[in-house]
């Protein structure tokens, strides 16, 4: 049989293949001749070189049938090959006419064709961006060259970067479930900013570098390995320490990466006077309600110069190119957009300040316990039995818990509970208008029969178990110390696992059932929060502010009797407010008083209706809308700041946080009622929780700051769970880090660089503990903020 194939000219001009070795049995018969013998010594290839002519010879002699090489004949550019089997005789051919195919089941048939092959495919996805000479190959840049690429990124008018993942995409292409790891880092080097050239073509003064990201271990480190680590470390930190302008798509991202590659030498507290602008801020900023995919749809929104479909497509050098090109247009684009519409102020002071700080956090980890954390598992496990059996019993038969079909037989079928309520409004389903097994329904009808709340404690449960401790479990890496076995996992795997936020302050009674007659049964206490611990010699200290969201009403609505409240700083804010709304003296308030006082105030604010105030108070729908009217009537400029708000959002179509972040509203005048009250809580909802969130960023930004120009503080921000940040400490700087964190947050009152002064003063409330279950209050005496923050 005949088979065709481009032969190469030459097999010595390919890579010489490993060295291969037969076993010692083979190599003893071939040293005893015979016919074997006689077949290696007349298969002498001239073009294989000599130190490579045994390892053939062997190839061929374990095989037993040597292949014979017909004659090839050449038919213009082509060669033609044939092999046939043999039992004795090999024909010689010459060196330009032939090659050698070892058989297709040899072990080391892969490796020969990959020397046969004319055109071998790159090794590494990158290999096709290295590969083209617009893009300057770290690696293979002389010293010399190094220096000079340092220059050019200290001398030019904008860089913009994107990384590059192992499978050969950047960050400009499609949003990919699974993002690779990260394996190089592109840098544009910018100089001629007024023209613009074609997409895929660079300008005459500008460059392009690979910078490769990759650990190499110890023991294969060599001089080049070393020499282009330290280049890369060196271009990062030009990058970072630069004052020209700096362009990144996914900003937080790349800091975090470069963090991470190298911790050793690039510290925390380095990126605080990065100032990078990243397009996807930008664009959150102009309209928080649309999300974007990926870079496509961004550019797609945004630019308007038209882009070819090619150019979204970064696994070609050219759509690199185009890419990081359109993508500094974009910005120059967006940051326009921002001006005109009064947003540049907020998103110079305040958005871009936050991406360091971000990364930071993201790039430190949370130690667990891992031992506990597992230990709380089972436990828990252990209570959703018990609760599952006391369901079973409370209903009569066995259901599975978990079905919302079985349950609402039972509660509606076999119990009929609904007929019990019939005063109480009970929720249905949006799809079919069936009656709702939801925990709203569920805690109207508690009070008539024990099988609601039983199902109730086991969602909690279940939701702890399942989403907390277990999530937890399963995104954590082990990690063992000398003191104990335990964990940790990274901020960026918090937001991943559902509701991380929403782990429980209080902790868990658990009853272990006792089996011997007379033993009192075993409660234990079960706090989610527990299981995260800080290291060694460190403590975690959490800094909150105290009903920020309702000082941000009194200020807003400038309600006399809300201000005044606040004017008392050692009062109890809600026990004022439930002796006022009541009509009763603080000593009469009771704590039930306190709480309802409480969440009618949060009702108001968070835009609740009266069904779901009742869910929250145990009480009928029209109690619970009493509440709320004579909260209102108590407080009368509330109810004119709402009406005012929701006037001005149906005037505009938008709203405005205290330090001017704004917030679309498309559906303000929607002919739909429905949609439209949705869209006018939101606005409400906004203005004062919009306004929080701005609090809580500018007290991270500020705290941040003075840390990192602070040597003798290495406090480490750890994560941010609604109005409340947590740091973990070393011990010996807990008293005065906390002073320090009271004062600059309690003094965001005034902020004259934005224009925000509050009327009423803020309160922080400080706690810390060994873990974040057992934190205890904490009491300390304010400093003053550094004046340069």
């Amino acid at each position: 049989q005949q088979q065709n194939c481009n032969i190469p000219a030459k097999i010595g001009s390919s890579r010489h293949p490993p060295k291969w070795r037969p076993p010692h049995s083979l190599q003893e018969k071939a040293r005893e001749g015979g016919v074997g013998e006689q077949i290696i010594k007349t298969f002498e290839p001239a073009a294989v070189p000599s130190e490579k002519q045994a390892d053939a010879r062997m190839i061929f002699r374990v095989n037993a049938q040597p292949y014979v090489l017909k004659q090839t004949h050449q038919r213009g550019s082509k060669i033609q090959k044939s092999w046939h089997k043999s039992s004795r005789n090999v024909s010689k051919q010459t060196p330009a006419s032939v090659t050698y195919k070892p058989p297709k089941n040899h072990s080391l048939s892969h490796q020969w064709a990959k020397i046969v092959e004319p055109k071998a495919k790159a090794r590494y996805p990158t290999e096709t961006l290295t590969s083209d000479l617009r893009i300057k190959d770290s690696g293979k840049l002389s010293t010399d060259e190094k220096m000079q690429m340092l220059e050019k990124a200290g001398q030019a008018k904008a860089l913009v970067l994107t990384m590059v993942y192992q499978d050969g995409t950047t960050q400009l292409g499609q949003e990919q479930k699974l993002t690779p790891p990260v394996c190089g880092l592109l840098v544009l080097m910018m100089n001629d900013l007024d023209g613009r050239t074609p997409e895929d073509s660079l300008q005459p003064n500008d460059s392009l570098v690979y910078l490769k990201l990759e650990h190499t271990p110890t023991w294969a480190q060599q001089h080049t390995h070393q020499s282009q680590e330290l280049f890369t470390r060196d271009m990062l930190l030009q990058v970072l320490s630069c004052s020209q302008l700096v362009v990144c798509y996914k900003a937080k991202d790349f800091l975090r990466t470069a963090l991470q590659f190298y911790k050793e030498d690039l510290k925390w507290k380095q990126v605080i006077g990065c100032n990078i602008q990243d397009p996807q801020v930008s664009a959150w900023l102009l309209d928080p309600v649309y999300t974007f995919s990926c870079y496509k749809e961004l550019l797609c929104k945004h630019y308007k110069q038209p882009t070819s479909s090619s150019a979204l497509d970064t696994k070609k050098v050219s759509q690199v190119i185009s890419g990081l090109s359109s993508l500094y247009w974009l910005n120059m684009e967006l940051c326009s957009k921002l001006q005109s519409q009064g947003l540049w102020q907020l998103y110079s002071g305040m958005e871009v300040n936050m991406i360091p700080v971000l990364a930071a956090m993201e790039s430190h980890h949370i130690h667990v316990d891992k031992a506990a954390l597992q230990r709380t598992s089972d436990l828990l496990g252990m209570k959703m039995k018990q609760l599952e059996q006391e369901a079973h019993q409370a209903a009569g038969q066995i259901f599975l818990v978990t079905s919302n079909t079985q349950l609402r037989t039972i509660l509606f079928e076999k119990l009929r509970l609904h007929e019990q309520c019939e005063k109480k409004k009970l929720p249905k389903t949006i799809n079919k208008q069936q009656q709702s097994t939801s925990e709203a329904a569920l805690l109207q009808l508690q009070d008539f029969h024990p099988l609601p709340k039983i199902i109730l404690e086991y969602r909690q449960v279940h939701k702890i178990k399942s989403t907390f401790v277990d999530g937890i479990l399963s995104c954590m890496m082990s990690k063992v110390s000398p003191q104990l076995v335990s964990g940790f996992i990274t901020a960026k795997r918090i937001p991943k696992m559902q509701n991380f936020q929403a782990l429980p302050r209080q902790p868990l009674q658990i009853t272990k059932k006792q089996f011997i007659q007379g033993k009192e049964e075993e409660v234990v206490t079960v706090h989610p929060r527990a299981m995260f611990i800080p290291q060694k010699g460190w403590t975690f200290l959490a800094a909150d502010f105290c009903q920020v969201e309702l000082r941000l009403l009194a200020h807003l609505s400038s309600d006399p009797e809300l201000l005044r409240i606040f004017t008392n700083p050692q009062a109890d804010v809600f026990t004022m407010l439930a002796s006022k709304w009541k009509g009763m003296s603080d000593e009469e308030v009771s704590p039930e008083d306190r709480e309802h006082a409480k969440r009618v105030v949060y009702s108001v604010v968070y835009g609740a209706g009266r069904e779901r105030l009742s869910g929250i108070l145990g009480v009928s729908a029209d109690q619970a809308g009493q509440f709320q009217d004579r909260f209102l009537q108590t407080y009368r400029e509330v109810p004119a700041f709402i009406q005012r708000t929701i006037q001005l959002c149906h005037k505009q179509g938008y709203v405005l946080s205290i330090m001017g972040r704004r917030r679309t509203l498309p559906n303000i005048n929607s002919p739909d009622w429905s949609v439209r009250m949705q869209a006018e809580r939101q606005a409400v909802n906004f203005m004062v929780q919009g306004s929080a969130a701005d609090l809580c960023k500018m007290a991270m930004i500020r705290i941040f700051h003075i840390v990192s120009s602070t040597p003798s503080l290495s406090a480490r921000l750890i994560a941010q769970l609604h109005d409340e940040l947590l740091y973990e400490v070393e011990d010996s700087q807990v008293d005065r880090f906390a002073a320090l964190v009271k004062s600059t947050m309690e003094s965001l009152q005034h902020m004259d660089h934005l224009g925000v002064h509050l009327k009423v003063p803020l309160k922080v409330a400080l706690s810390s503990g060994k873990s974040w279950g057992s934190m205890s209050e904490l009491h300390v005496c304010p400093a003053s903020p550094c004046a340069s923050c």
